[in-house]
């Protein structure tokens, strides 16, 4: 393996020099700051997974070769950066209708709200122009977009054991340890996108087997916007976004986190689906009409899903998997009406799921009130009104079974340089939704209810210190949590940048819960409380010479039933970006200790639109590398090594995922390739 590994980057590196081209420019892509950062490994701690939706990278991208007017852009365009609050938006938007069209970028300075931090992070979208907002023909929509051709591979160096077979017994898993990816799209942002995208999972067969047909996961999609009275109108695979995400919400979303004033769901109601997760869009058609203040929207959706309405993975490596694949039909209709004034919005929303047959629920005591029959209703009601530096939103709705969820929040601009916002939510533990994303404790909107404050302090230019506190309280029981119970998140970051290239960030967290304990002698063992702490300190410099440098330190302490464990992670990290050839160089180490019932997560530079998520427990370190060249005008490719060593462990994993020995490694390479 080590030998093909060698003769890989051989290989990758006699290709960059057959291409190299003497022009040196790069394109420039999405970079997380210390709060992006925390964000989201928070959501991949939260729900346990690494989002596969690169939707939002795949916008920004195109906004960065099709940069949005700020002199002509509404409140909606703004929205879809995924970077301003609604409070920071209407300060702009009162700023350019006080005192006219922006001259220069360098103007937004001095709008109210705006600091150097925020600015940065929006100008590679931007720009101030002077011309009127364009109407496009259809034939513009056909020819002034980007076409854009994404090829990724990836495989674990190591063999798992589902991969494992002798001469009497086949291997578990019937494909590679491959990972594939390919996907096409054309893109003219905010008009039209249409393409495809084909995915192999690690252990699916290819082109044999079950797999005849070649990849595992198809996904098709055609999108039109702005045309006409037609508002949005999707074919093919498309995502639903409703209110605050008690009822639907399908694009990337994130709960608590360093960011403490993005607590309201902000997303268009209707968009494209062109990455590669296998659940949570959906697949049909959509229309949204608008007149006047008014728009209207519809859907309608039939997919096929794996047995399955909470375990659907998408992997279809075994036999056993492969018997639940397509086994569950799912007819979904829904609408949405809404009514927008300057600085007000309401709207209407129902949905309807229907099954093949009977959805049935757990029988652990935790899922007692969990959904089970063949159809799923829901309807809600949601707002925003905007007055005076104030922003109230919220939602409310209902399931089937007459069981309420609501959610209601206010943002206040208090003083140019202090925002707060307040949060309530309260979810019936028999609310039910299938598709629901809401602000909470969990992603789910069940059995929760809270109140959640905040603060936003500007102390001067260079300077922010956010912090929050939230008290929640389950009414019934949770997963590993046979009791009743609540808890408390304490979280205060601050935020140093004394220049443009240097980024200081702290971080305090506090978090006590209740779960059951490691004396399991009862059918509902009882409860233990469980605190929890982290300190984090992370400092980004940039130099002059194309090289920067980011450290970071991390404490963490958890106290459960007595016993006390400790954690550490330590990573340094350097990107190079050279001025002579077109080569991008990314080098990280990292060493880490994380108790037996925790673990760290930490982001990496990876490749375009890869969420580099890396989650580590027990004891070890950690070595990553990355390549980026561009070979010629469109044409990048990426390629990327991590290997992670642990302490006094003889096999990593669990099942037919199992490995041998004390360390693993992955290798990924992706072309990307712009015309």
């Amino acid at each position: 393996m080590r030998v093909l590994v060698v003769m890989v980057i051989k290989v990758a590196l006699l290709f960059l020099l057959l291409l190299h081209k003497n022009s040196c420019a790069q394109q420039p892509e999405p970079d997380l700051n210390a709060v992006a950062e925390s964000q989201l490994e928070g959501y991949t701690a939260n729900t346990d997974q690494i989002p596969e939706d690169d939707g939002h990278w795949q916008q920004l991208q195109g906004y960065m070769r099709r940069k949005i007017d700020l002199n002509t852009a509404d409140a909606t365009i703004l929205q879809s950066l995924g970077i301003l609050s609604p409070l920071q938006i209407r300060q702009f938007l009162a700023y350019r209708q006080q005192l006219g069209k922006l001259v220069s970028l360098y103007e937004l300075q001095a709008v109210p709200g705006w600091d150097e931090q925020l600015i940065s992070s929006i100008l590679p979208y931007v720009r101030a122009g002077n011309d009127l907002e364009p109407q496009h023909t259809l034939k513009d929509y056909l020819k002034k977009g980007d076409h854009t051709l994404l090829f990724r591979y990836g495989r674990q160096l190591e063999t798992s054991r589902g991969y494992l077979h002798t001469d009497t017994t086949p291997a578990h898993y019937l494909g590679s340890p491959d990972r594939l990816l390919l996907r096409y799209r054309y893109n003219f942002p905010r008009y039209i996108s249409w393409g495809v995208v084909m995915e192999k999972d690690a252990g699916e067969a290819f082109f044999r087997g079950a797999q005849r047909g070649g990849f595992d996961f198809y996904s098709v999609h055609l999108f039109v916007k702005q045309y006409k009275c037609i508002r949005a109108l999707a074919l093919g695979d498309f995502t639903v976004n409703m209110g605050q995400g008690l009822l639907n919400w399908q694009s990337l979303a994130f709960g608590k986190g360093a960011a403490i004033m993005q607590v309201e769901r902000e997303g268009e109601l209707l968009k494209p689906y062109a990455s590669a997760g296998e659940y949570n869009f959906y697949r049909g058609a959509g229309l949204t009409l608008a007149l006047g203040k008014w728009e209207g929207t519809a859907f309608v959706s039939s997919r096929m899903l794996d047995g399955s309405t909470t375990e659907n993975s998408g992997y279809h490596r075994s036999l056993t998997e492969l018997a639940k694949r397509h086994t569950l039909e799912q007819f979904t209709t829904g609408c949405n009406l809404t009514i927008k004034g300057r600085d007000w919005k309401a709207g209407l929303n129902m949905i309807q799921h229907q099954f093949s047959r009977p959805v049935q629920k757990g029988g652990t005591p935790y899922q007692l009130f969990a959904f089970e029959g063949k159809t799923l209703t829901g309807v809600s009601a949601d707002y925003e009104v905007s007055w005076n530096g104030l922003h109230f939103f919220g939602e409310g709705a209902m399931s089937g079974n007459g069981k309420t969820a609501c959610i209601g929040g206010l943002l206040a601009s208090v003083t140019a340089n202090v925002d707060m916002v307040l949060l309530y939510r309260n979810y019936n533990r028999a609310y039910h939704s299938l598709y629901a994303d809401a602000w909470g404790e969990f992603y789910r909107p069940v059995n929760e209810n809270g109140i959640y404050t905040g603060i936003s302090l500007k102390v001067n230019s260079h300077l922010k210190i956010n912090a929050y506190a939230d008290q929640f309280r389950f009414p019934w029981l949770q997963y590993r949590s046979s009791a009743p119970g609540g808890g408390r998140d304490l979280l205060a970051a601050l935020t140093y940048t004394p220049d443009k290239q240097t980024e200081v960030f702290l971080r305090y967290n506090y978090t006590v819960k209740q779960q059951d304990g490691k004396e399991d002698v009862s059918f509902l063992p009882p409860p233990v409380q469980v605190d929890h702490q982290s300190w984090r300190l992370q400092v980004k410099l940039a130099t002059k010479k194309g090289m920067t440098l980011k450290n970071r330190v991390e404490l963490s302490r958890r106290r459960e039933e007595g016993r006390m464990q400790r954690g550490f992670l330590l990573f340094q990290e350097v990107l190079y970006q050279c001025a002579r050839w077109p080569l991008q160089l990314y080098i990280r180490y990292t060493v880490f200790t994380a108790g037996e019932a925790e673990s760290m997560y930490t982001v990496t530079s990876g490749m375009l639109y890869e969420y580099g998520v890396s989650r580590l427990s027990g004891e070890g370190q950690q070595y990553q590398c990355r390549i980026r060249w561009k070979f010629r005008k469109g044409l990048i490719g990426w390629i990327r090594y991590q290997q992670t060593v642990y302490a006094q462990v003889t096999s990593i994993g669990s099942g037919w995922d199992e490995v041998k020995g004390h360390k693993t490694g992955f290798i990924y390479c992706q072309l990307q390739y712009l015309f």
